[in-house]
């Protein structure tokens, strides 16, 4: 037990008895004792905390009470405290209960997002330590399960030189071949490309039918431009007449499935200056180029959190003029450059970030039907 030292100048009011607190002690066994003290007494406090505090939890602290002037002392532990009486009636502070402890559900959790960038980052930084961080190998091809796991699995670009050397598409594709044996059918084709930054977006209101013919002679006449293109969307490979162009184009057998799907078959035609705006495709793809030159620019997936991004797979990014003004963290932007001609098959793995514009007037070839697993939840 504690002996409670009570000094007694504190204790034993000494102000004039206006001020003064009449304090009824109650103890065990029907004792009391009556002292002044002043309402803001230490002592006070001392007793209220000894009486509210729950018996379990306390100090069994030993009371020394001043009293008969401060001849005499009373003694007393302060569980046998009962209770307190004052005139006038003290107001003190109840005091609160303790918060419980919290359990894991009750801590609010991290921003996902915030999160999410800050994974990005460092496993953007990984990257950068490779020696081979931004170059695209090109290479011959290579056995289907080399290529499955040297680029397939992990997610890596890679431009093959020798997988369409078989096509005669290679030796037959031009725009005057298309106009003499193509020209009478009907095409898809995107328009007023310019007047729209978001023409990718709203590509259904740039669509039109158009003569092969028609379009061929706006190619060649019209110079370099982006207001006019013939694009994957257009589903070309789909309509009589054009299906024909199948024929002149191999599928690599290692690499895709057995059929020449024209749903998984895109065909790209337009002139110098035609740009696919910054977008990522949902699956693997290969971009097989026939004839001209395209220049790729390509950003890793590990960036997604910089570019702006819209409709799950777009940028409001424009490569070709970045507005650092509006979006400063362009400046922390790593692009890789390829540059693609006839014959390079570009494999663009699923999240890479590409935009893409032709350097001349240009025809290219997408599969899109992969042998290896190749449906992916955006």
């Amino acid at each position: 037990m504690i002996a409670e030292q009570i000094n007694v100048d504190s204790a034993i009011a000494t102000a004039d008895d206006s001020q003064l607190v009449q304090v009824m002690l109650m103890l065990d066994g029907g004792h009391q004792c009556e002292i002044a003290l002043m309402p803001d007494s230490p002592l006070l406090g001392e007793l209220f905390q000894a009486l509210t505090t729950e018996p379990e939890k306390s100090e069994n602290k030993l009371f020394q009470i001043p009293i008969e002037e401060g001849n005499g002392a009373l003694y007393f532990p302060s569980a046998s405290l009962v209770a307190i009486a004052t005139d006038p009636a003290v107001s003190l502070p109840i005091p609160e209960k303790p918060k419980p402890l919290e359990t894991r559900e009750d801590i609010e959790p991290d921003d996902p997002v915030q999160q999410l960038e800050c994974q990005l980052n460092i496993y953007h930084k990984l990257e950068k330590l490779s020696p081979n961080y931004g170059k695209i190998e090109r290479i011959p091809h290579v056995s289907g399960q080399e290529f499955l796991e040297r680029f397939y699995i992990r997610n890596k670009p890679v431009i093959f030189t020798d997988l369409m050397d078989n096509w005669k598409a290679l030796s037959l594709w031009n725009p005057q071949y298309f106009k003499e044996k193509y020209g009478h059918v009907t095409v898809g084709a995107q328009f007023n490309r310019e007047s729209n930054e978001q023409y990718e977006w709203y590509r259904e209101k740039h669509q039109k039918m158009v003569l092969f013919g028609e379009f061929v002679d706006q190619v060649l006449q019209g110079g370099e431009t982006n207001d006019y293109y013939i694009g994957a969307y257009n589903g070309n490979f789909s309509r009589e007449g054009f299906k024909r162009l199948l024929d002149d184009i191999e599928l690599f057998p290692e690499y895709l499935t057995d059929t020449k799907d024209p749903h998984k078959t895109a065909f790209w035609f337009g002139p110098s200056g035609a740009i696919t705006p910054l977008h990522f495709d949902i699956l693997n793809t290969f971009l097989c180029q026939v004839y001209g030159r395209k220049r790729v620019r390509l950003i890793s997936p590990n960036q997604k959190h910089l570019l702006s991004v819209y409709g799950k797979c777009y940028s409001n990014i424009d490569l070709e003029n970045p507005n650092l003004e509006r979006y400063p963290q362009l400046k922390d932007l790593d692009i890789m450059e390829i540059t693609i001609g006839p014959g390079d098959v570009l494999f663009l793995p699923v999240g890479w970030w590409h935009q893409v514009r032709s350097l001349e007037v240009s025809i290219s070839i997408s599969y899109l039907n992969l042998a290896f697993e190749n449906t992916f939840n955006f």
